[in-house]
C-alpha cells in the first residue's frame, strides 16, 4: 500500500476541492458564453433579414419609378428623344440610378441615358434579364453584370412596357453597386461588423468595407455552400483576410440576393477567453495561496503527529513515554485522550499477559508429558525436560534444531498424522513408535495440533511414554491365555483323576487292573501339577504401592491379583 505524507495529502485534499469548484466555474462561464453566443447570432440573423428585407425595398422603389415612365405617352413615340427628357429628369430624381435604357426585346437599345439620344447603342447588358421579362411580363433583376458602355459593374432593374397585352419595350434602370452598399451602411451595421450583399451566382455586390476591392469579386467558398444550402443560417468560417469569424446571412426573397453579416471570432470569443483567463489568473493565485497555507498547516500538524508517534513507539518499546502534543481540535484531542486511555488498558493487559505467559511456562517446564513446538518442516524451536528425557537427551537444550520427525519410527507416520491435524485441526492419543537417541524404540502416546500461540512455530505436540504400560499389556494377555489354558485342561482332569482313584482302591478288580490304575493316576497328578504351576503364572500377589499414583487399570500387580484364581485340587 502506498503511504503518502500527511502535507501531501491535505494539499491533495485542497486540490480535489478546488479543482472541481474551478471546473464547475469554467462550465458556467462556458455555458453563459454559449447563451451570449447563441442570442448574438439570433441578433445578428435577424438583423440581416432586416437588411435583405430592405435591399428588397431598395429595388421595388426602382420599379416604382419604372413603373411611372412605362405610363408616358412619349414611350411610345417613334422618335425616343422626348423620352430621353423625361427619363434624365427621373434618374436625376432617383440619384441612385446610374444610367435608364428602353431596350427592345431582342435586346437592341433604343435608347440610353449614358449616350447621346439618336447615338448608335450596343445591345443591352443582361440581355438574360431582359429576356425573363419578356417571357414572364414582369419586373426583373439582374445579378451583377458589366455595363457595355461605362464598364462599370452595375445591377439592371428590368420593367415590361406592355401594349395590347404583350411586351412592347423593355425599361431599364440601372443601379452601380454603391446603391446597394448605402442601403447596407443606412442599415445602422455596427463597427467591425461587416455587411455583404452577394447575387445569385455568389459574386459580391457590395460591402460596407472595402467596395472598390470586393465588388465583382466572388464570396468566400463557406459563404456560398451554405447560401445554396439554406435560405439563411449562421456558420463560423475563415473570413476574406484568413481570420475566424461568424457569419450569418438572409436570402432577400425577391431579389434573392443573399445579405451577410460578419463579426470577428475574437469580438464573440474575446470576452470569453478574458473570463477564462482572469478565472485562471484568480484561480492559480488562490490555488497557491491554498496550497502554501495547507503547507505549513501541514508542517505543524505532522510534526504533532510525529511526536504523537513517537509516544506510541515509546510505549510499545517500553521506554518512557514523553508528553503527549495538545491538538486543539475536537477529534485530535480525542485521539490524545483515547491513547492515554489505551495506554493505561494496554499497560494493564501487558501485565495480565505477562502473568499468563509465566503461568504457562511453568505449566510447560513442569508438565510430566514431553511438550515441543515444531515448525512445518519439523524442526524443534522449544520443548521441556520431560521431552528430553523422553527422548533420551540430558537437557531440553540439546533437542532444539533437532527435527522431530528423525525420531519417529515410521517417517510415514509424521506425514500421514499432519495431512489428519491440517484437516481436523488435531490428533489426539494416537498411539505411535519412536526411536530414542540411543536406539532404542518406544512406545508414545502422541497428541499433535495447530499453534495458536507461537508466531514462530506451526504445531504443537504432546507425547507420554507408554511403553511400561504396553509391556504390561502384553504380560496381561500372556497371563490370561495361561489361565484360560489351565482352566480348560483342570476341568476334564478332575473327572480323570476322580474315575482313576476309584479304579485304583476298588478291592474288586484285579491287583494288575489296580497297579495299572495307580499308575496311571500318578502320571495325572503330575499332569494336574504342571496346570497348577501354569495357573502360578497368572497370579501375583497383593500387595499396598504407597504413593505410586498409578490409576488402577495401569497398576498391572493389581490387575493381575485381582484375577488371582486356584484350580480345585481332585477328592
Amino acid at each position: 500500500m502506498i503511504k503518502i505524507p500527511l502535507r501531501t495529502f491535505l494539499l491533495t485534499v485542497v486540490c480535489l476541492i478546488l479543482v472541481p469548484l474551478l471546473g464547475v466555474a469554467c462550465v458556467a462561464i462556458w455555458w453563459a458564453h454559449e447563451d451570449e453566443r447563441r442570442n448574438m447570432e439570433q441578433a445578428l440573423l435577424f438583423h440581416a433579414r432586416s437588411l435583405a428585407v430592405a435591399i428588397d425595398r431598395e429595388i421595388d422603389t426602382t420599379v416604382a419609378g419604372l413603373r411611372g415612365l412605362t405610363v408616358t405617352g412619349d414611350l411610345d413615340a417613334a422618335d425616343p428623344r422626348t423620352f430621353y427628357e423625361q427619363a434624365r429628369h427621373a434618374r436625376d430624381a432617383y440619384r441612385r440610378w446610374l444610367t435608364v435604357a428602353l431596350v427592345e426585346p431582342s435586346g437592341r437599345q433604343v435608347m440610353n441615358l449614358l449616350r447621346p439620344a439618336g447615338s448608335p447603342l450596343p445591345s443591352a447588358a443582361g440581355v438574360e434579364t431582359v429576356r425573363r421579362t419578356v417571357e414572364t411580363g414582369e419586373a426583373q433583376v439582374s445579378d451583377l453584370v458589366t455595363s457595355p458602355i461605362s464598364g462599370r459593374p452595375a445591377i439592371s432593374v428590368t420593367l415590361p412596357v406592355l401594349r395590347d397585352g404583350k411586351v412592347a419595350r423593355v425599361l431599364v434602370a440601372v443601379l452601380a453597386p454603391e446603391a446597394f452598399g448605402a442601403a447596407l451602411a443606412a442599415g445602422n451595421v455596427a463597427g467591425g461588423t461587416v455587411g455583404t450583399i452577394v447575387d445569385r451566382h455568389g459574386i459580391v455586390i457590395a460591402t460596407t468595407q472595402g467596395q472598390a476591392d470586393r465588388a465583382g469579386q466572388p464570396a468566400t467558398a463557406a459563404f456560398v455552400s451554405r447560401a445554396r444550402e439554406s435560405e439563411e443560417a449562421v456558420f463560423a468560417a475563415a473570413a476574406p483576410d484568413g481570420s475566424k469569424a461568424y457569419t450569418a446571412f438572409s436570402r432577400a426573397p425577391w431579389s434573392r440576393f443573399a445579405v451577410g453579416l460578419t463579426v470577428p471570432a475574437e469580438q464573440v470569443e474575446g470576452p470569453l477567453r478574458r473570463s477564462l483567463w482572469l478565472l485562471s489568473a484568480g484561480a492559480l493565485a488562490g490555488l497557491g495561496l491554498s496550497l502554501g497555507l495547507a503547507t505549513l498547516a501541514g508542517r505543524q500538524f505532522a510534526g504533532r503527529l510525529r511526536r504523537l508517534m513517537a509516544a506510541f513507539h515509546a510505549f510499545g518499546s517500553g521506554e518512557t513515554v514523553p508528553a503527549l502534543p495538545v491538538f486543539h481540535l475536537r477529534e485530535l484531542s480525542g485521539v490524545t485522550g483515547a491513547l492515554r486511555e489505551a495506554m493505561a488498558v494496554l499497560e494493564a493487559r501487558t501485565a495480565a499477559l505477562r502473568e499468563s505467559e509465566a503461568r504457562y511456562r511453568s505449566t510447560f517446564e513442569r508438565n510430566a508429558a514431553g511438550m515441543c513446538l515444531t515448525r512445518a518442516d519439523g524442526t524443534i524451536v522449544d520443548c521441556n525436560q520431560a521431552l528430553a528425557r523422553i527422548l533420551g537427551f540430558g537437557r531440553a537444550a540439546d533437542v532444539l534444531t533437532s527435527n522431530i520427525g528423525s525420531f519417529y519410527a515410521h517417517a510415514k507416520e509424521r506425514d500421514q498424522l499432519l495431512e489428519r491435524v491440517r484437516a481436523d485441526g488435531s490428533v489426539v492419543n494416537e498411539e505411535l513408535q519412536f526411536r530414542r537417541l540411543d536406539g532404542r524404540l518406544i512406545w508414545v502416546l502422541a497428541s499433535v495440533s495447530a499453534s495458536a500461540g507461537s508466531p514462530q512455530a506451526d504445531f504443537e505436540t504432546t507425547l507420554i511414554d507408554i511403553t511400561e504400560q504396553k509391556a504390561a499389556d502384553e504380560l496381561r494377555s500372556v497371563a490370561r491365555l495361561a489361565n484360560a489354558a489351565a482352566h480348560e485342561i483342570n476341568n476334564p482332569l478332575t473327572m480323570v483323576l476322580g474315575r482313576l482313584a476309584l479304579l485304583r482302591d476298588d478291592p474288586s478288580l484285579p491287583a494288575s487292573v489296580r497297579t495299572r490304575a495307580a499308575e496311571i493316576h500318578a502320571a495325572a497328578e503330575r499332569i494336574h501339577t504342571i496346570v497348577v504351576d501354569m495357573n502360578h503364572l497368572t497370579r501375583v500377589q497383593l500387595y499396598e504401592h504407597a504413593g505410586s499414583g498409578l490409576p488402577e487399570m495401569l497398576d498391572i500387580r493389581r490387575s493381575a491379583s485381582a484375577d488371582r484364581t486356584e484350580p480345585p485340587r481332585p477328592g
